[in-house]
């Protein structure tokens, strides 16, 4: 069985992948274009597809529970 940095680094190679920051994931899940979720649990990563051109971005999940990626308090 892959370990999970196998399982990235199998991700990060593939050319139809690409990893992002979970800045742009949002970006991208909030946007106009029709993208459709294609997680990997199994590397536990959030990932979108662009079924046109079959592009898939992935982002690790614990970059969303990282202090960095915390949604900015209203005022």
């Amino acid at each position: 069985m892959a370990t999970l940095s196998e399982l990235r680094q199998r991700f990060a190679t593939a050319p139809d992948c690409k990893i992002v920051s979970p800045e742009i994931y949002l970006q991208r899940l909030t946007g106009r274009q029709e993208l459709e979720r294609a997680d990997e649990p199994a590397a536990n990563m959030l990932g979108l597809l662009d079924r046109q051109t079959g592009d898939r971005i992935l982002v690790p999940l614990e970059e969303f529970r990282s202090p960095r990626a915390a949604a900015p308090a209203l005022i």
